[in-house]
């Protein structure tokens, strides 16, 4: 199938936070209940060793089939339950693809930002491990490593945003689009790329209310729990973003 890549105007990144509100107001308490129960699973999965892998490889199909809950409800369609086996159903392979092919690149990251930092990151743990103020050679052994730290942070920062990208729409084109992963991918990417402004907007006003709710997420130990309590707003309005990016091949 051939998936047509618009571009929109900056403001539709303000737009689409609009759309999704209206969606998310359309059935607020399903949409709550579903994703309270995928937080609940998500937590007993973590507790056991290397179920995270299975997290990172199951969430694109739970992405797709919220996606599809959210045009049920544009169609003035119940929300249900069932649509969190929608990905599972329709494209569970695709989206199994896009799960895997998103946690080789954050473990290829991880192992990049490694090799750059090399040692230093242990160096600058243990130098301010103590809890006390460093002395004079851990002071020096701080200046001597932190400009390997921060090349390695930047550059695994800049690579982390790149695969963002490439995930952003990866499990709805798999799902709605057909595309395998690799496709979706590309498309992802090219798709940002040519709506880098209403992206930017977009993004700064989901991640100033998750940067907000940091000193909570650091109080409870949930590192992700500010990316969790916007989702009944990140995933409607990712779905209405990609219906204004991505546009059906024109008629005949």
């Amino acid at each position: 199938m051939t998936v047509n890549v618009r571009s929109v105007a900056v403001m539709r990144g303000w737009d689409w936070i609009v759309e999704g509100a209206l969606i998310f107001s359309k059935a607020a308490g399903m949409w709550v209940a579903l994703l309270c129960t995928l937080f609940v699973a998500s937590r007993l999965l973590l507790l056991f060793p290397l179920t995270g892998i299975v997290l990172v490889l199951l969430t694109p199909n739970f992405i797709a089939g919220l996606a599809h809950g959210a045009r049920a409800l544009e169609q003035d369609k119940p929300l249900r339950f069932g649509y969190l086996a929608s990905g599972f159903l329709r494209s569970g392979v695709a989206l199994i693809g896009v799960g895997g092919l998103s946690l080789l690149g954050q473990i290829l990251i991880v192992l990049l930002m490694a090799q750059i930092g090399g040692d230093a990151f242990t160096d600058i743990s243990q130098a301010l491990g103590s809890g006390v103020a460093p002395d004079a050679a851990a002071q020096e052994t701080i200046e001597a490593t932190a400009p390997r730290v921060v090349l390695a942070v930047l550059i695994g920062f800049l690579l982390l945003i790149l695969l963002m990208m490439m995930t952003g729409f990866a499990s709805l084109l798999a799902f709605f689009d057909g595309l395998g992963p690799l496709s979706a991918f590309a498309l992802s990417l090219r798709a940002c790329f040519k709506n880098v402004l209403p992206f930017l907007l977009y993004g700064i006003m989901l991640l100033t209310p998750i940067l907000a709710l940091m000193p909570l997420t650091v109080a409870v130990r949930q590192p992700d729990l500010g990316l969790w309590l916007m989702s009944p707003l990140l995933l409607p309005s990712l779905y209405a973003s990609y219906k204004d990016v991505f546009a059906p091949p024109p008629a005949a």
